[in-house]
């Protein structure tokens, strides 16, 4: 900059500065958004864990927490979540969606509960669908506490499905894991007889 006049040296400057301040600037994150407008996560949120509270058939009163990790790398925060029965013996597996609980951390290092929008099931899909009334933020774990009525009678495996979506009016759902619960008869004989 010695050889260019003054005038030309505060203008280089200047646009220096200027590209600087606008590097600096936050920009806002869409996720992917696709050329119709929808949005979806740019990294999915995964199942990090899942446990129930009680393995044995027909008891009552057992919890299922969903545990779901948010990469900070999603790009967008986690609205709606959907909880779905995909295989297993069981007809009907109803839950007390009043008691439906979502919060930040796992079981055993819970976090700030999470307001929910609506819980809604759906009994020939098998399928739970939780709305929170603010998205989850990227780069946190959150947990869904879900309590069926009581666990179904037939001993096996279960599995249940999860998917995401975002926040937004136009988003497309994200598949996030699927949970595994083995249920035993507590005297291993077959209800039925």
């Amino acid at each position: 900059m010695a050889h260019q006049p003054q005038w030309q040296q505060r203008r280089t400057l200047g646009a220096l500065g200027a590209a600087i301040a606008l590097a600096t600037l936050p920009v806002p994150s869409l996720g992917v958004q696709f050329p119709d407008g929808t949005v979806a996560f740019t990294t999915p949120p995964r199942l990090a864990a899942f446990e129930a509270t009680r393995n044995l058939t027909g008891v009552r009163h057992v919890t299922y927490y969903f545990t779901v990790t948010l990469p900070a790398a999603a790009d967008e925060g986690l609205k709606t979540l959907e909880i779905q029965l995909i295989e297993g013996r069981a007809n009907r597996l109803g839950y007390d969606l009043e008691a439906t609980t979502v919060f930040g951390g796992h079981p055993d290092d819970r976090g700030p509960d999470l307001a929910i929008a609506s819980t809604a099931y759906d009994e020939d899909t098998q399928t739970v669908t939780l709305t929170l009334a603010e998205a989850a933020a990227p780069g946190q774990d959150l947990t869904v506490a879900l309590h069926p009525v009581r666990n179904p009678v037939w001993e096996g495996v279960y599995l249940f499905e999860l998917t995401a979506w975002p926040a937004g009016e136009l988003t497309r759902s994200q598949r996030v894991g699927t949970a595994r619960l083995h249920l035993y008869r507590p005297d291993g004989r077959d209800p039925l007889f």
